[in-house]
């Protein structure tokens, strides 16, 4: 019984299905009216329903973002019917656009091979954290190096595995951070300091908001 108990709780479509559940219960009884739970049940019930498929048929890369997308524009439809046109308009377009980049992704493959420091973790938050804090620490360690540093004495300095330390310099070197001298690395320092993840994100957002618009005109060429 125990064990059925803990492998139900390992279960992640279960674990989504009852706190989309418990969600709803509570948005119910703090007195919001349908009107203003109905968009917010719509998005998290297609996430549950995304999370359930995949466990079962283990589908394609895309179709995450198409049933997102689907329940964004479902709840925008809600919103503008039951509240507020604007901003459900608003979100009509975004769950549309969601939905054109899976099936895009779906068709095609996706644009952009995610780097395998950061692969295959959906199921481990506590790696993913681990690494994420890590690469953190490393970058800062770089930066505030008088000079370029070997895998060796940076693992010494951040009191952390050769290897680990490794990866982690190839992935920062792989996102533009970090870049190698030899046998040695060295942070890049960029020229917007502290504002430099802001412009970063500027720079990439008109970028990733054509993205599935580009590759259906290259498709089409």
């Amino acid at each position: 019984m125990f064990r059925r108990l803990a492998s139900l709780r390992e279960s992640k479509p279960l674990r989504s299905i009852v706190g989309t559940a418990a969600l709803i219960a509570v948005l119910g009884l703090s007195g919001m009216t349908l009107g203003e739970i109905a968009p917010v049940f719509v998005i998290f019930a297609s996430s549950t329903v995304h999370e359930v498929a995949d466990d079962i048929y283990d589908l394609p890369a895309g179709t995450n973002w198409l049933i997102y997308g689907t329940g964004v524009a479902a709840a925008g439809g809600c919103l503008a019917r039951l509240s507020s046109a604007s901003l459900g308009a608003v979100m009509v377009l975004a769950g549309l656009w969601f939905v054109l980049d899976g099936a895009v992704t779906v068709r095609y493959g996706p644009a952009r091979t995610r780097h395998e420091y950061v692969t295959g973790l959906e199921d481990d938050a506590g790696e993913m954290m681990l690494r994420v804090q890590t690469a953190n620490v490393v970058s800062q360690a770089l930066r505030d190096a008088s000079g370029p540093r070997t895998v060796t004495a940076l693992a010494t300095e951040v009191d952390l595995t050769e290897s680990r330390v490794e990866s982690t310099l190839e992935y920062l070197a792989h996102e533009g951070h970090v870049e190698r001298v030899g046998d040695r690395y060295r942070a890049i320092l960029h020229r917007w300091g502290r504002l430099t993840p802001v412009v970063r994100f500027l720079g990439w957002l008109p970028r990733r908001v054509g993205r599935p618009f580009r590759r259906l005109v290259a498709s089409a060429l």
